[in-house]
């Protein structure tokens, strides 16, 4: 390869690496001032250290809170004089909380509160499979479920660069807590509002939950949808009331008393035991994750909120554990790395340096691209797995480059010992990659929670460092072909013993 190819691929490649850098780390606003564009390390959902969390308080049915009981009372107009009188006689204090004595029972709210724990425990359990990087569920008082989940902001919307994102996570949020803490059981009923309508399968008493043996969610091609899986008698159950006689209009699925949305045609009987409702990711896993708890007995007997309604309003985002500004100081933690590696590799081995360089440059924008895409949130040990990836990389190339060194010592061309040295350093190379990739993977397979993420990130940062260890290979033989010196090449240099 003559100097002219290799000086055209080394600046294409420099050239294409240094634009998606660009649009990777640089925000800015675009002509006329109307939009801005954010970079993709700034749209990277982030975990609750590094944004805060959004809280809310679910209050069962017969529970108020102490401003809301407070507000009540303390109306003193006359056109609210009987519910402050129902309050007042209704309302007994336990804490902060206003509880219904109804409620509390013969025992003092014993069993209410061993009600409410079990059902937290539930919506924990629930919360547990959204994949979140960190949550809390506790109970307040005895009597109140509180949940804490990461808000998910990236870093742009985190500053009010994009609000119409940040209350789309705010709502996205508000819409899994209220169908992750549905109670009651699951129904097929004749109208899509809960009051005055009823069940249509046959049987008295006879529930949905037990015929439906899973819930998940479907992808293909960048499509979602909710997946049901049937048992057999139950597709034959739902069939007979579906197709009964007389029967017209739509079935809905409810759990408790919220409707889902989700419907059949009476009159027309079903083919196979799976069905599919299509929904966006968001609300597919939401409903999957609740109808498959409830099939599988894990029933929230109390209501909370507005049950009815499918929606928590009051979400409120918190400052994020390591201050407002600490995404800001992770980012120049992870330049700091980056800077001194870079530094390092060109003092060490000059051109191949540079190459080095140019690999960990796209190792980073690969990285926070991949993170983009796949919508993982980003913690502090995160990107800590993440600089792991890089050191792999960067351990990888460090070590066939002094492999390489050593056999220019004793005599072998450039050509040569580049051969040699990566022929040497081939299985190591690979065996570390291949055990790293296996425990990663299992970290994200098996793994929740944060757990599950840093799996996924790692995984990402070892099949990129194994991908460009190789494109380092090639960039040797783009810079070394047009050299004439075969014995000297980025301070490479054959070293020959004087004869005595």
């Amino acid at each position: 390869m003559g100097k002219v190819k290799s000086a055209i691929i080394t600046a294409l490649l420099v050239a294409a690496i240094l634009t998606l850098a660009l649009f990777a780390t640089i925000s800015c606003n675009l002509p006329g001032g109307v939009e801005r564009y954010n970079s993709f390390v700034s749209k990277i959902s982030l975990g609750g250290d590094l944004t805060g969390y959004a809280t809310t308080v679910l209050y069962p049915e017969g529970v108020r809170s102490d401003a809301d009981y407070n507000g009540v009372v303390g109306d003193t107009e006359e056109n609210n004089s009987k519910k402050r009188e129902d309050y007042l006689n209704k309302y007994v204090q336990k804490g902060s909380l206003w509880v219904d004595k109804e409620k509390l029972g013969d025992d003092d709210g014993k069993a209410f509160a061993e009600s409410v724990q079990k059902d937290a425990k539930i919506i924990s359990d629930r919360l547990s499979r959204k994949g979140y990087t960190g949550y809390s569920v506790t109970v307040s008082d005895g009597y109140a479920v509180k949940i804490s989940v990461p808000a998910g902001f990236s870093y742009a919307v985190m500053k009010n660069y994009d609000n119409t994102e940040r209350n789309a996570a705010l709502s996205a949020i508000g819409h899994t807590i209220s169908y992750l803490s549905l109670g009651g059981e699951l129904s097929l009923r004749n109208s899509s509002t809960y009051e005055g309508s009823a069940s249509v399968l046959l049987k008295i008493g006879e529930k949905l939950g037990d015929y439906v043996k899973s819930a998940s969610v479907h992808s293909l091609g960048g499509n979602h949808a909710l997946k049901i899986e049937l048992t057999d008698e139950g597709l034959a159950r739902i069939n007979a009331a579906l197709t009964k006689e007389g029967a017209s209009g739509s079935a809905y699925i409810f759990i408790g008393e919220t409707g889902l949305g989700l419907t059949f045609t009476m009159g027309t009987a079903l083919t196979e035991k799976t069905l599919y409702f299509q929904a966006d990711k968001g609300y597919s896993e939401d409903y999957a994750i609740a109808i498959d708890s409830v099939a599988k007995g894990q029933l929230i007997t109390n209501k909370y909120n507005d049950a009815k309604s499918g929606s928590i309003s009051s979400l409120a985002a918190s400052t994020p554990e390591f201050g407002k500004n600490a995404a800001i100081w992770l980012g120049a933690a992870v330049l700091v790395i980056i800077a001194a590696a870079i530094i390092y590799s060109i003092i060490r081995y000059r051109l191949l340096g540079i190459v080095n360089s140019i690999m960990i440059a796209a190792y980073s924008v690969a990285l926070a691209t991949a993170m983009l895409l796949t919508g993982v949130q980003v913690t502090i040990a995160g990107v800590l797995n993440a600089i792991l990836g890089l050191a792999v990389l960067c351990a990888s190339n460090f070590y066939v480059f002094e492999n390489v060194r050593y056999e220019t010592t004793v005599g072998r061309t450039i050509q040569s010992s580049v051969k040699l040295g990566y022929k040497k350093s081939l299985f190591g190379v690979l065996d570390v990659h291949i055990v790293l990739i296996i425990a990663s993977a299992i970290m994200a397979l098996v793994g929740v929670g944060e757990l599950a993420a840093c799996g996924l990130i790692f995984l990402i940062g070892v099949l990129a460092s194994y991908v460009l260890h190789w494109l380092t290979r090639f960039m040797w033989y783009v810079l070394s072909s047009p050299v004439r010196n075969k014995f000297r090449f980025c301070g490479f240099e054959r070293k020959v013993e004087d004869d005595e």
